[in-house]
């Protein structure tokens, strides 16, 4: 077949919320890239939060940040930030309401200090109860730091390209109508269990989609030519744009109402049934 271009989403696609990447996952990704076809991670996570051990598969991309971060062939194609001007009344709309949040950048999190007890309630961050929970966030989104003084944010993490938070007094939906005068949307959060007071917030103009088609214009190459997988909220977009798009059956009812097909469980070879039954391994 014709060479594809892949694109990952990797919580609940690629990797499960015990931070395991499935023996038939790792086995299609060798085979889909011994086959030709170019593999890009599309995801939520900042490139700091990507998990070592998915950098040996060799990706020959990352759409990350939810489409803030556009890498291909390890040159920057894109990179969208939210800026002081931005970033200033966003983080004083939420210390007002004082709302734990982490802040990506491509360098590494910033977390305030509730953020570290009220995050330890997703899956996620409960792989080993033993562990210290800010020794469970580092190990689950890689280079982070608790920086206490909330109000010097905007001043000092301009870089910031996506924001996570959780207890918030409002739902999603509530959240994303009071960002939009911001220019930013709220995105429900993807992360297990779900929380309608839990999301992530991003520029306005900005998805997986849109940064699909920054990485897909670079590669002078064209949205039928790609298949997508993925499972969440912030995965509506890339399934929809994909050429093919492929929504785990562990994710959310739009995901799959978004998608062209629907593969098995991630921890049920969903990954590796998806890629065999579209002939790409």
């Amino acid at each position: 077949m014709r060479h594809k271009i892949l694109f990952f989403d990797v919580d609940g696609t690629l990797v499960n919320f015990d931070r395991q990447l499935p023996a038939s996952a790792a086995k299609a990704l060798r085979a889909a890239r011994a086959a030709g076809h170019r593999l890009i991670l599309c995801t939520g996570r900042s490139r700091s939060q990507i998990y070592p051990f998915l950098k040996v598969f060799g990706f020959d991309g990352m759409v990350g940040a939810a489409g803030s971060h556009v890498i291909l062939d390890g040159r920057e194609v894109a990179h969208h930030t939210f800026g002081e001007r931005r970033l200033a009344p966003l983080v004083a709309m939420l210390n007002e309401k004082d709302v734990p949040m982490l802040l990506q950048t491509a360098g590494g999190g910033v977390l305030t200090p509730d953020a570290v007890t009220a995050l330890g309630r997703f899956r996620l961050f409960q792989t080993d109860p033993a562990r210290p929970p800010v020794t469970a966030i580092r190990e689950a989104i890689g280079p982070m730091r608790i920086d206490p003084d909330r109000a010097a944010y905007a001043a000092h993490y301009g870089e910031t390209e996506c924001l996570v938070y959780c207890n918030a007094p409002m739902d999603h939906r509530a959240m994303d109508a009071a960002l939009a005068p911001l220019g930013l949307t709220a995105t429900p959060s993807s992360l297990e269990p779900a929380d309608e007071h839990a999301g992530e917030i991003t520029l306005r103009d900005v998805s997986k989609a849109a940064g699909m088609q920054e990485l897909l214009t670079a590669m002078g190459a064209d949205a039928a030519d790609t298949i997508a997988f993925g499972d969440g909220p912030n995965d509506l977009e890339m399934l929809a744009f994909a050429g093919i798009g492929v929504a785990m059956d562990n994710g959310v009812a739009a995901a799959k109402a978004a998608a062209d097909m629907v593969t098995a469980d991630i921890d049920d070879d969903g990954l590796a049934r998806a890629m065999a039954q579209l002939g790409l391994v």
